[in-house]
């Protein structure tokens, strides 16, 4: 049985069997848009925590910058681009340059590992509604 790991820092988050169970889903008729909407979904409630922890520049860009992706068999959480290069120095920080790391991401997926969860269970509880499989 596969085991999906999230880990960061203290924060661990460990499904077991989720690849498994998302292809069992779409083979049995679930819609991989479906799939991709719920882990998008995920992705946003991290994202609505994240925000109030993001450090406030001059421009604010890094907060705005915040996004969720659209994984089928995983919830994607980025920060940064090519206008916002600075991202990642922000939440990691950099020692050599005596930049703190503020990491408002692992501070947001601690605050949301319960809901996460849930919204998951509940995702794909609806998920096999809808295929008729529940």
């Amino acid at each position: 049985m596969t085991e999906q790991r999230l880990t960061e820092g203290a924060v661990r988050l460990k499904v077991t069997g989720l690849n498994r169970t998302l292809r069992q889903l779409e083979q049995a008729g679930a819609a991989a848009g479906d799939m991709k909407d719920l882990m998008h979904q995920i992705g946003e409630s991290v994202i609505e925590r994240a925000r109030p922890a993001v450090p406030r520049g001059k421009s604010g860009k890094l907060a705005r910058s915040l996004r969720a992706g659209r994984g089928k068999t995983k919830a994607v959480v980025r920060a940064g681009g090519a206008r916002v290069p600075y991202a990642g120095v922000i939440h990691y920080g950099w020692p050599a340059h005596h930049i703190r790391p503020q990491p408002f991401y692992l501070t947001a997926m601690q605050a949301a590992q319960t809901q996460i969860l849930d919204q998951l269970n509940q995702g794909i509880s609806d998920l096999l509604e809808k295929a008729d499989l529940k």
